[in-house]
Order: C-alpha cells, then structure tokens, then sequence
C-alpha cells in the first residue's frame, strides 16, 4: 500500500488539463489560421466586409482555446483545489478530501502517462485524473512508479516526472 496527500497547485492541473486535452486544443490553434484565408481573399477581392467578419472569427477562435482551458481548471478546481490524500493498493486508486471519496479499480484505469511534477490517470479516452507526485520523496516516487510499472499502466518515459510544470 501506497499512501501520499499532494496540496492544490492550479499551474500543475492546468498542465496535466493541458496535456489531456491537447488535441482539442490543438485544435483552438490552428482554426484561426484557417479562418484567416477567406478573410485575406476577401482582403484581395476587395471585399472588406467579408474579410472583417472572417478575421473576427479567426480573433474569437484565437480566444477560444485560453478561455476553454481555463475553464476547465476551475471546473475542477474544486475537486483538485483542496489536499488530498491517495491512496494505491492491490485493489484498486483512491482519492480522499474534504468534499469527496473516491475508489476506482484498476480494471477501469487504462494507462498511467508521466508528465513534469504528476501522473495521469486514464479512464477511457477523454477522463482523466492528474495525480501530483512532485512533493514525493525520491524513494516513494519510484516504489509508486514500480508499483504502476508492474501493473503494465505506466506509459511513456518516467524520466518526464523531473521536467518543469507547465512544460508542454
């Protein structure tokens, strides 16, 4: 049994939010450049009305992304804006705080991919559950990591738990 509490740290959920929700992201970068063609054809057929709106999308779409991931730290804020305290044992994940107690099977988690300062559970393709793990001593770190390796969850190159928060 592995047990730990990490304490909120808005910039690192925003980073596993980030990590989990990237292609969707993604796709908040790259529509405004799209959106940006008609509006250059517009430019060059002089149409300046059309050309107007269409940069107005590309401008709102450019938006769009920042907003949406901020929203979706602080819908989460309250579940992960509080310490908590995880629990790991041959049964199953658990997560403890003032406003919830939650136990999930290893059955339902898929993979366990690392990135800088936590470990993200995957349920499914699309939920997540970042778990913190920067706070860990060196030594539970890699019993957590071993534990998860022998479970055949962990995903990707540990060595990414060492790098910045916020790193992309």
């Amino acid at each position: 049994m592995i047990t730990f509490e990490t304490q909120p740290d808005r910039r690192r959920l925003a980073a596993g939010l980030r990590r989990a929700y990237r292609r969707t992201l993604l796709l908040f970068r790259v529509c405004p450049f799209v959106t940006l063609l008609p509006a250059l054809a517009g430019l060059v057929f002089g149409d300046l009305l059309m050309a107007g709106g269409w940069a107005l999308v590309a401008a709102v779409l450019a938006l769009a992304g920042p907003l949406t991931l901020r929203s979706l730290v602080r819908a989460n804020w309250k579940m992960y804006g509080i310490p908590i305290t995880w629990t790991f044992t041959d049964e199953s994940a658990r997560s403890v705080n003032a406003v919830s107690d939650g136990t999930l099977s290893w059955a339902a988690i898929e993979r366990v991919e690392a990135i800088p300062g936590q470990l993200l559970f995957w349920i499914g393709r699309s939920q997540v559950f970042p778990v913190p793990v920067d706070g860990l001593a060196a030594a539970d770190r890699e019993r957590l990591l071993a534990f998860l390796r022998g479970r055949g969850l962990l995903t990707g190159d540990p060595a990414a738990l060492a790098g910045p928060v916020g790193q992309r």
